[in-house]
């Protein structure tokens, strides 16, 4: 198999889901805007003690979930002890659940999708090492730990934010998002529809950001998170039963769009266990970047650097 077929794949069965939770994130969205009739006379008001009432039972189903985590059950736990609480607020906070719902929802299957594609590719470097064995001294090919996959999940990716962080952050910004759209169809006075092309273009750039499949070209984060996942994973795998000596090739995409950092670290070979002496582009910005030696032990990821984004292969 291809060397990102079995990524891609996995990565496709995962878009058709993401597609199908939207629509019912977007359901609970509409259903939010027509239950507490949102309107500019009110926004600011405070709520009455129906309302009030009615939203604390959503804050104590989203703590019975154990969903009330992060800037998100700051927010809820801050509206559910006050007795006076604007419309706005309440606007805010409803929307934010239903971004956390969603991901609530999508968790396992994400979590399930990393741990099989992050296997494959531990598997592989694993098999890599046994091709170039003696079969007498070839190991037998394990799946990838628990440990190992969870300590891995835990590293900084290419944002400088570990997984469980990135996915507080966006959906932070992704609820922002849709109540500032919110806001301003109601000081417009326009319906508050979320099919409507307004609500409709931010919703479909967030499901962009995070997967977009277009053909064959597959972006988006889920999928720059899943590349440095794998070949984290297939780092692990060599070193199961790598010798002392074991070093990969990192291969990148050098094509128009690729970055002087890709093209200069395309072709390097390091050692994975021993001390690594190279020359690659280093800088913030294109203006900064400038050619620096870099020692190492090891493979060990930099944040936002290129190197998570090539693909290696044992040597």
């Amino acid at each position: 198999m291809e060397y990102w077929q079995y990524h891609n794949q996995k990565l496709k069965q995962l878009k058709q889901i993401y597609n199908r939770i939207s629509k019912q994130t977007q359901n609970k969205l509409q259903e939010i805007l027509d239950t507490f009739h949102f309107h500019f006379d009110n926004l600011y008001d405070i709520v009455d003690t129906k309302t009030k009432n009615k939203v604390n039972i959503y804050i104590e189903e989203w703590r019975d979930k154990g969903l009330l985590k992060g800037y998100f059950g700051i927010l809820a736990n801050n509206i559910y002890r006050r007795t006076r609480v604007k419309n706005s607020e309440i606007l805010e906070l409803l929307i934010y659940g239903a971004y956390v719902e969603e991901q609530n929802k999508l968790k396992e299957t994400e979590l399930n999708t990393f741990k099989d594609v992050a296997n494959y590719y531990y598997q592989e470097g694993q098999e890599e090492v046994n091709k170039t064995l003696p079969k007498k001294r070839r190991k037998i090919v394990s799946v990838i730990p628990d440990a190992i996959f969870l300590a891995l999940l835990d590293m900084p990716n290419y944002s400088g934010l570990n997984w469980e962080q990135y996915i507080q952050t966006i959906l932070q910004y992704n609820a922002q998002q849709i109540y500032k759209q919110a806001i301003l169809n109601i000081q417009q006075q326009k319906e508050l529809e979320i099919e409507n092309s307004e609500f409709q273009r931010v919703i479909n750039q967030q499901n962009n950001q995070r997967l977009n499949i277009n053909n064959d070209k597959i972006s988006g984060t889920i999928d720059m998170q899943m590349i440095g996942l794998n070949n984290l994973a297939k780092v692990e795998g060599i070193k199961a039963i790598a010798e002392e000596n074991a070093q990969v090739e990192f291969w990148a995409v050098t094509d128009e769009g690729s970055t002087e950092m890709c093209q200069s670290m395309n072709g390097l070979k390091f050692y994975i266990n021993k001390e690594n002496e190279f020359d690659r582009y280093w800088g913030a910005t294109k203006k900064e970047l400038k050619l620096v030696r870099v020692k190492v032990k090891g493979l060990v990821p930099r944040h936002k650097s290129s190197t998570y984004y090539l693909s290696l292969a044992l040597v």
